[in-house]
């Protein structure tokens, strides 16, 4: 018996010797990025993320004009079924000094294949009026069935850890 409450005490003093110095940087991760959970949102309809109010205004292929390159961290659509798609939201942010966040775009489908997505001719300022558009390259089959994903990312933070998900649905 005095075996068995050695090898208890022995492991909990471990497990306190480990915890202890990780305890303040997990208090400001935690006060930096919060608990993940994941909201929907129906077409049309507006949310609020990162002290912005979003609403979606559209799918679909995206257009380039003679002279306009992709997203930056797009290439050309360079293999074969592959197609460039374009979000379009309408941003219109709550307050006029937003916190300093940094949002992580991507695009799934409902079978869980996910594809980086990245802002494209945006500037979302207080006032504004002009939309948010957010760029991905998709295999064609997915370009009907692809819908935005947008997490919190912390600037120190690749790619984005926890904290809420905001889905936006077709």
């Amino acid at each position: 018996m005095r075996h068995a409450i050695r090898i208890v005490a022995l492991v909990a003093l471990a497990g306190v010797a480990v915890y202890l110095p990780f305890r303040p940087e997990w208090k400001y991760y935690r006060q930096d990025v919060p608990g993940s959970h994941t909201r929907t949102v129906a077409p049309g309809r507006p949310a609020d993320f990162q002290q912005i109010r979003w609403t979606l205004v559209g799918y679909g292929p995206a257009v380039l004009k003679p002279g306009d390159l992709p997203a930056q961290g797009i290439g050309s659509p360079a293999r074969p079924g592959e197609t460039l798609v374009l979000a379009t939201l309408r941003a219109e942010p709550l307050t006029e000094k937003p916190r300093d966040f940094e949002i992580d775009y991507s695009l799934r489908d409902r079978a869980g294949h996910s594809w980086s997505a990245f802002p494209w001719h945006t500037t979302i300022y207080y006032g504004g009026h002009d939309p948010a558009y957010v760029m991905g390259l998709v295999p064609s089959r997915a370009v009907g069935s692809f819908e935005l994903v947008m997490r919190h990312q912390h600037r120190d933070l690749s790619p984005a850890l926890g904290g809420p998900e905001l889905v936006f649905r077709r």
